[in-house]
């Protein structure tokens, strides 16, 4: 059995290998990069920070681009999360890259894991009741859409936001208030809680000064985001950029989840 090599960075990491080894796997938590040629990585979710920098927590600012360097033709990369610039160098190398957030079911689960730690972020960083406050959801993706579950759950009254005409006749399926990014303006004054799941801005900058001082917003998106930080400071609105949340808020059902997904394509491969 080759080695496993597990970078180190949040608890998922930890869980993740502390799993593989109860499953009998030669699976190594590492914090370096010195890897032997028949060596199988296993890199963070998501695969880069900032985009350009590899997801690990013995480097603040190391390039994907070197870390791809580092390895051999034939090696076997496991990653959440790997943009089309980084799979084409990995092809180019004749690395064999599986992005594990291609999987369906892992990104449902993690999704629901994602809503789920969203809720308690939520709940410790309120100062109001979530019953009946105004929560709009940006994006009915699969993300979205765990979440807005768990926040109709909370009694919430809902928006879905979206862009896309299916998104929304989806969202109205499921008994959810829904608009269109065009009409948002005259709803804004009126929301608790802003919810972003997109990564590109749906908000214009006129939109923040409509909203009441009271309303609390929520980055969930990947980098480069799109809620505008500078502009909720400037007209003092409370922020959250929420990078990870399953691995700071339910580590262990992650870090699980990934290492079931990881054997999975390791006996499919056998």
């Amino acid at each position: 059995m080759n080695r496993i090599n597990i970078l180190s960075g949040d608890l998922r990491q930890t869980y993740l290998w502390k799993y593989m080894r109860k499953q009998n796997f030669d699976a190594h938590l590492v914090s370096n990069l010195n890897f032997e040629r028949k060596d199988m990585i296993v890199c963070g979710t998501p695969f880069a920070k900032l985009n350009d920098y590899l997801n690990c927590d013995f480097y603040t600012s190391y390039p994907i681009e070197t870390f791809i360097q580092l390895l051999h033709p034939g090696q076997l990369v496991f990653a959440g999360g790997i943009s089309g610039k980084y799979r084409k160098m990995f092809q180019e190398k004749e690395i064999i890259a599986l992005d594990l957030l291609q999987d369906r079911h892992l990104i449902w689960q993690n999704a629901h894991l994602t809503a789920e730690a969203l809720l308690g972020k939520i709940i410790t960083t309120t100062v109001f009741s979530l019953r009946h406050s105004n929560v709009f959801v940006f994006g009915f993706g699969t993300c979205g859409m765990n979440i807005a579950r768990l926040m109709k759950q909370m009694d919430c009254n809902l928006f879905i936001v979206d862009h896309t005409p299916e998104n929304l006749s989806r969202a109205t399926s499921f008994g959810y208030q829904t608009t269109l990014t065009v009409p948002l303006r005259h709803l804004l004054k009126e929301a608790d809680i802003i919810i972003n799941t997109v990564p590109q801005p749906i908000l214009k900058p006129e939109h923040y000064a409509l909203l009441k001082k009271s309303c609390v917003l929520y980055e969930i998106a990947s980098y480069p985001y799109g809620l505008d930080h500078a502009l909720a400071e400037e007209y003092s609105l409370s922020f959250y950029t929420c990078p990870g949340l399953p691995g700071k808020y339910t580590p262990q059902a992650a870090g699980e989840l990934i290492a079931k997904q990881i054997i999975s394509h390791l006996e499919r491969m056998n």
